[in-house]
């Protein structure tokens, strides 16, 4: 069954409590230590998965209305950059759910939040998927309307999804209106091809699955699209590169034999990324309260700006300088025709 209610179906969980920013960064450091380890076997990727729940870290961004600190974004992107110097898939893991948990609190009601924040504080864990790629569509389609809908299709999830508690999926709702679906990550009806905890993206399979109304995330009116979620989700995956150009960055700083210059021109070019990536965190912090639509276009274009230094300086310590990918090409696009038009002169009324 596709209700928040039914899930997570896992035994309560207590997890510890992160009192400050400081500490989440501790955590995180010495999680990637752990992560960077190569498993063992099955259930010795399992019992890490079991700590990263237990350690406190999923719910060090819920808001303190529902008992959680609140960290700040930059905080958030320090945290998965971190993770992803030691271990890629525990970044990707700690991004994707972070980018569930603002969806949650951009959009989801109030009996949504409180059933999803307090099982994030004891350990559940969010998973997004996403639309198959080669699909024309961004999102599945709900087979029906009403009280329940029926889901079909095949996706990516985020690594390791079989053990998470929910899945956040993009559904087109109400003619072309795009929301999401929070459903039980190991519900009736959802199959993982790969049947383990790998670290890349899984594939998943969605055969006739129930999803119930409290499933369905109803956003008011039509999505902005540079709603904050959005801008996080920019926001992490520059941290996620960030922390891959560190640990370049370290292994040419470990070479003897390599040239001083260039060690150090790519260290000044990580630090303005790095710094690029702090604003952009506050700027997100500002969208987060800041009623104005200004505050969540500023959001917008400093994670973009964020993502394609961080790109760039990775790309050139990693030494493969290239092209911007089909994906940060077309986002520094719409950036740029939102900069475009901040220039043009305001039309009298």
């Amino acid at each position: 069954m596709g209700t928040l209610s039914s899930a997570p179906d896992r035994a309560a969980r207590t997890a510890a409590i992160i009192a400050t920013e400081e500490e989440a960064v501790t955590v995180a450091g010495t999680l990637g230590g752990i992560f960077a380890l190569p498993a063992e076997n099955e259930a010795s990727a399992e019992a890490r998965l079991d700590l990263l729940s237990r350690s406190g870290l999923f719910g060090i961004s819920v808001p303190t209305e529902h008992g959680g600190i609140d960290v700040s974004n930059t905080v958030l992107a320090e945290v998965c950059a971190l993770a992803s110097t030691c271990s890629p898939a525990l970044g990707e893991i700690l991004a994707a759910h972070f980018v569930a948990t603002e969806e949650i609190r951009g959009h989801g009601s109030e009996s949504q939040s409180s059933t999803v924040f307090s099982a994030v504080l004891a350990g559940a864990r969010l998973a997004r998927a996403s639309v198959r790629r080669g699909q024309t569509a961004d999102s599945f389609s709900l087979a029906s309307g009403g009280l329940a809908w029926r889901l079909g299709g095949e996706a990516f999830c985020t690594p390791c999804a079989r053990h998470a508690d929910w899945l956040l999926v993009p559904v087109h709702h109400e003619g072309t209106k795009v929301t999401h679906l929070l459903l039980p990550a190991r519900g009736e009806g959802l199959h993982y091809v790969a049947n383990s905890c790998t670290p890349a993206a899984e594939h998943v399979l969605f055969k006739d699955v129930l999803a119930e109304g409290d499933a369905l995330i109803q956003t008011a009116g039509e999505p902005s699209p540079h709603d904050v979620r959005r801008s996080l989700e920019l926001l992490l995956e520059a941290a996620r590169t960030l922390g891959a150009g560190r640990q370049a960055l370290q292994r040419l700083l470990d070479d003897a034999e390599g040239d001083a210059l260039t060690a150090g021109l790519l260290s000044a070019r990580l630090a303005a990324a790095e710094a690029m990536v702090a604003e952009a965190g506050r700027a997100i912090d500002a969208a987060q309260i800041g009623l104005a639509g200004q505050h969540r276009t500023n959001a917008f274009l400093a994670a973009v700006a964020a993502l394609t230094v961080t790109e760039d300086a990775a790309s050139a310590i990693a030494g493969t300088p290239a092209a911007p990918a089909a994906h940060l090409a077309a986002i520094l696009g719409e950036s740029g025709e939102l900069r475009r038009q901040a220039r043009r002169p305001r039309e009298e009324d």
